[in-house]
């Protein structure tokens, strides 16, 4: 779970390390960076599975580099690093993990709700990397076919 640092340390001169503070910059994987910060509380690795848990709950990133998270996001690993299928399979079962929200106003999840999460997961390694390539693939031909758009 992420921990926010002072606003005082906020830059956006790309000083200290990337810091997100929610979901605002995600993209469809990976996300963008605004904001940088000098005092580093809770670091999320590269590759890890970002998860917003403030409104809204559920959104879904890959830390493509080391980055500060602050208490709109968690970050979550798998024990035998394979975050990429971590992020398919988190994805599939965003809409049981929402009914977990809470929050009059502005629902959350908190670290007890992920932790109590079960998902079923295929625990040989060769099968998670071939659901990964094909649903990997799927996602590059979006990528380049959102590019192409954006192009017309």
């Amino acid at each position: 779970m992420g921990q926010s640092p002072k606003s005082e340390f906020y830059n956006e001169n790309q000083e200290g390390m990337p810091f997100l503070q929610g979901n605002k910059t995600f993209g469809d994987k990976y996300p963008s960076f605004e904001l940088y910060t000098t005092s580093i509380k809770k670091v999320a690795k590269k590759t890890s599975v970002l998860m917003s848990v403030r409104a809204p709950v559920g959104d879904l990133n890959i830390a493509s580099e080391d980055i500060c998270i602050g208490r709109g996001i968690c970050s979550i690993d798998m024990k035998n690093k394979n975050n990429e299928f971590l992020y398919y399979l988190i994805k599939a079962n965003i809409p049981q993990l929402i009914n977990k929200e809470s929050g009059t106003v502005f629902g959350s999840i908190n670290k007890n709700d992920i932790e109590t999460f079960e998902i079923s997961t295929p625990t040989n390694l060769e099968l998670q990397n071939k659901i990964t390539f094909i649903l990997k693939s799927i996602d590059d031909k979006i990528h380049v076919l959102k590019k192409l758009n954006k192009n017309l």
